[in-house]
């Protein structure tokens, strides 16, 4: 069950020829304003029955990289002629799940008007491995923006560094086609989202988990840097591959499909096989990001920021504050029972965490969540955070805190575990998928729904102006400083009384750093705890200094 879950939770997780203006048509014309033209043919939409937004669903930002196009540059979409439907979503990116090769689309939505509008990329997580498009037709129209939700080649196909397909392009050879991917999609927008109304010379680019890690290296890689004027980072990992360890992993690979070809040879053989049969032949420990080759991607980001090395811009970041918890429950834990925590949620049982834990063991428990959370935060969010604001004083960082009504055993076992702020900045309060809509009570209603709201419209606020200030019903969000007694986060959080819609927004001190939470570990005297954080949670405390 847990492995089925961890692969459902990644899923769920996740050029040119612009007009001269955007005229969408008299709302009684509806066919009309369904209709828009891009540099490769017209297009149809429809309309969302939950939003009333105009919708674009499937639509071709590059050439299905099938063939002799598995593990090339993306390649501009082939014209077309008539009118084409874009209603449906298109299959995910080949998974261990499923999907299919042939899934460089994206999703557009926006509200029906005739305003031109700023433009929100989303970037889905997954681990670089799963994950498709997430549907932002809720937020186009609380944040009045064009939204577009874009896939990227996945696992091995969209990360593959091998000498065997070598092609003499420094960005081919560089094995990050997901990348590639990502700066093609972008480069559509730029040259045809103002054929739906967006402005293309505000586009901010966002993602959660591994769509925030990508968002980064985006900052870093100057390919990209005309394409974009602001970021939004939701839990971002800064662990990062070497160029010896990415061509060793492929290495890896082709071992474990047994072929014995080299050169040209081997490139044909690899690409004769499925992609499925790719996927399953993951070598041990096998991960999944851009990685820094020395020209496409000139270096890590930790070097690229603490050295202002990057595209300055306006960036609104964050992280949870049970960010690892549900990774505890995967992993096991101590004789297995952090395991069976699932047990806690009302469709797993709905056993009390005392039926599954002693004392003791609940202590080591909340003190490796605590632990294991903020060192995720301490190298994905702190670090860059300041880094960055060292050459720029535009870094608005948030610490969210809502995990459900305080006390009740979903928030003891997950809390605010990863991707549970996406619930709130773009779906009403009303998404909870880890912990299956345990933390989603009448009681907390006002609370969840309070603190959407301004969530989301601090966000939509930063879309717009790159600031997330400008409501006068929400406390001013100051950017992050540097100096010893600076503010650094916005705490994001509602009270716990039953019925209560009373906010807990206010600027705090907090910043997370590596040594001194291990240090708090080594002093508590829990050998458990210390010894898990230092095995389990490594990818946390990979942040290094750069020469």
């Amino acid at each position: 069950m847990n492995r089925n879950r961890m692969i459902a939770f990644f899923i769920a997780l996740c050029l040119a020829m612009p007009l001269a203006g955007y005229s969408a048509q008299p709302a009684a014309d509806a066919d009309s304003k369904l209709v828009s033209v891009t540099a490769y043919g017209r297009i149809k939409g429809t309309i969302d029955g939950a939003t009333g937004t105009l919708v674009w669903k499937g639509v071709p930002f590059a050439k299905p990289p099938v063939g002799e196009l598995r593990w090339r540059a993306p390649q501009e979409p082939v014209r077309w002629t008539g009118i084409r439907d874009t209603i449906e979503t298109a299959e995910k990116c080949i998974q261990p799940s499923g999907g299919s090769e042939d899934c460089l689309y994206l999703d557009i939505a926006r509200p029906d008007s005739n305003d031109i509008l700023p433009v929100y990329v989303w970037i889905h997580g997954g681990g670089n491995s799963a994950g498709s498009t997430g549907n932002m037709d809720q937020f186009a129209a609380f944040a009045n923006i064009v939204t577009v939700s874009i896939q990227y080649r996945l696992g091995p196909i969209g990360c593959f560094r091998h000498e065997a397909l070598s092609t003499g392009d420094t960005h081919e050879d560089s094995g990050n086609f997901a990348l590639m991917d990502q700066i093609a999609a972008l480069r559509w927008v730029k040259h045809n989202i103002r054929s739906f109304g967006g402005d293309s010379k505000s586009i901010t680019v966002g993602g959660e988990s591994a769509g925030a890690s990508n968002t980064l290296v985006l900052l870093t890689v100057p390919e990209a840097f005309d394409l974009f004027d602001r970021a939004v980072v939701e839990s971002s990992g800064m662990r990062t591959a070497t160029d010896e360890q990415a061509r060793k992993q492929s290495a890896g690979y082709v071992k474990n499909l047994g072929l014995a070809s080299t050169g040209k040879a081997l490139a044909k053989d690899l690409r004769s096989l499925s992609a499925d049969a790719i996927i399953r032949s993951k070598p041990d420990g096998a991960g999944f990001g851009s990685v820094p080759d020395g020209n496409f991607v000139p270096e890590s980001r930790a070097c690229a920021f603490s050295k202002g090395r990057y595209k300055k811009m306006p960036i609104l970041m964050g992280g949870n504050r049970d960010e690892y918890s549900a990774w505890m429950l995967w992993g096991g834990g101590p004789k297995g029972k952090w395991a069976k925590l699932w047990q806690v949620l009302p469709g797993e049982g709905d056993k009390a965490v005392a039926d599954i834990l002693n004392e003791a063991e609940r202590k080591t428990f909340a003190l490796v969540s605590s632990a294991a959370s903020r060192l995720w935060q301490a190298s994905g969010i702190h670090y860059p955070a300041r880094a960055m604001a060292k050459f720029q004083n535009n870094v608005y960082v948030y610490d969210f805190q809502w995990g459900g009504t305080k006390g009740t055993k979903v928030e003891f076992v997950l809390g605010a575990s990863h991707a549970n702020e996406l619930g709130y900045f773009y779906y009403g309060g009303e998404w909870d998928w880890m912990g299956q809509g345990a933390s989603i009570t009448e009681e907390n209603r006002n609370a969840r729904h309070a603190l959407s709201n301004a969530m989301a419209t601090y966000l939509a606020r930063f879309i717009h102006t790159g600031n997330p200030n400008g409501s006068a019903a929400l406390p001013v969000w100051k950017p992050w400083s540097n100096a010893p007694a600076g503010v650094k986060t916005m705490n994001l959080d509602a009270s716990s009384e039953p019925g209560s819609s009373t906010l807990k927004l206010h600027m705090t001190t907090r910043e997370y750093l590596v040594p001194e939470i291990l240090k708090e570990l080594e002093a508590s005297g829990d050998a458990a705890a210390l010894e898990w954080v230092k095995r389990t949670a490594r990818g946390t405390l990979a942040v290094t200094d750069c020469d």
